[in-house]
């Protein structure tokens, strides 16, 4: 640089009466100022888009239905996680062996915080479980037996008539249907009973039909749920 003419001046502003540090401050203003290269562009764009990107926790979280109320679950649920991808990862399989595995993961998670809320001391939880246990009833025999036990027994009759419109698709399936069949045969609550007289009238087959029919001619159904069937029955749609 020509000594006669002074340099320019330093685009950083400083305030300090340190010798080294103006000595610092005089030689970043002498550095070149030209454009960044392309490859430098991508490379800080790539680090603004990852830093955008939710944290994997939060994606799990929001996955789950997770609220903030319930930290513990998720840091359980991540845990869990932990170990299945330290399983993928240590198996010298393929890419998409390695996937299967991850999604098996997943799916054992899912069923295992179904199920929690199944037993959850809260009506509202457990009517919660009860919807997502609905989408894994007809795939999975733990699930639909969880939410057999609903339909038996939970105290709250909301819960009871949700878990029994769950397990529809599982009414003509051998014991699981022998049971809700004796359920009906049993129930005492007009609404578990109507509950139960619906699911029959809609996914029941002709042995089931006939065994609701015989149950509303002895008078084991309330009255107005007698009303209920003769109509339905009548209907050229049964």
């Amino acid at each position: 640089m020509d000594k006669n003419h002074p340099k320019e001046p330093a685009s950083l502003p400083f305030e300090s009466g340190d010798v080294d540090e103006q000595k610092l401050w005089a030689a970043l203003s002498e550095l070149p100022r030209g454009e960044p290269s392309g490859e430098l562009r991508r490379r800080f764009y790539s680090g603004l888009h990852e830093a955008a990107k939710p944290h994997w926790t939060e994606r799990l979280s929001s996955w789950l239905g997770m609220s903030s109320t319930s930290g513990w679950i998720t840091a359980a649920a991540c845990l869990l996680l932990g170990f299945g991808f330290a399983q993928v990862l240590d198996r010298p399989e393929s890419d998409s062996a390695r996937l299967v595995a991850l999604e098996e993961n997943l799916a054992g998670l899912q069923r295992e915080l179904i199920l929690d809320r199944l037993q959850d001391t809260s009506a509202n939880t457990r009517l919660k479980g009860v919807v997502e246990a609905s989408q894994l009833v007809a795939s999975d025999p733990l699930v639909a037996q969880a939410l057999l036990d609903r339909a038996a027994q939970d105290r709250s009759l909301s819960v009871r008539s949700a878990a029994i419109d769950a397990l529809g698709s599982q009414l003509r399936s051998g014991r699981i249907g022998g049971d809700l069949m004796r359920l009906l045969e049993d129930a005492e609550s007009p609404i578990v009973q109507l509950a139960l007289v619906d699911l029959v009238l809609r996914h029941g087959d002709e042995d089931q039909i006939n065994q609701l029919q015989s149950l509303s001619d002895g008078g084991q159904l309330h009255p107005d749920l007698v009303r209920h069937v003769n109509s339905a029955l009548r209907s050229p749609s049964i």
